[in-house]
């Protein structure tokens, strides 16, 4: 019986574990995504800025509007950026959420098996004291 709940035991250990790969595999995963996006969105920004201030190199006399396109420009870069760090932050909060479910969850199926097996050792223990006192 008790090989029995250490086999159990290991089964659900093994289990935890390949979970905990496959998650950090899809965490990658996204990461990796995020990561690749994050950085396309800076370069064509950075490239549309160049192109830009080259633009306005050229145009001397219309220097004031192209100064302005050039800030109105930026601003709506630095909101992109924004905009983006805000729905990384929401999306790592929702990653967060569901670890803490999971945790909860396992520590849940953790502490029913400890029941059971307390409950089974209990068991034992009573039919032991019984098997004594007949014996007497």
């Amino acid at each position: 019986m008790y090989m029995k709940d250490m086999t159990e035991k290991k089964d659900l250990e093994l289990k935890q574990c390949k979970q905990n790969i496959s998650n950090l595999k899809r965490e990658f995963e996204k990461e990796r995504d995020q990561w690749r996006s994050e950085e396309k969105l800076k370069e064509e920004h950075i490239q549309k800025l160049k192109d830009m201030v080259q633009k306005a190199e050229k145009n001397n006399e219309d220097g004031e509007e192209t100064f302005e396109d050039i800030l109105r420009e930026e601003m709506r870069v630095m909101k992109a950026a924004f905009e983006l760090k805000m729905s990384n932050l929401r999306e790592e909060l929702a990653q967060k959420s569901i670890a803490c479910s999971r945790e909860v969850r396992l520590l849940k199926s953790e502490l029913e098996s400890e029941r059971r097996t307390s409950s089974s050792l209990t068991s034992k223990l009573k039919a032991f004291e019984a098997s004594n006192e007949s014996k007497k």
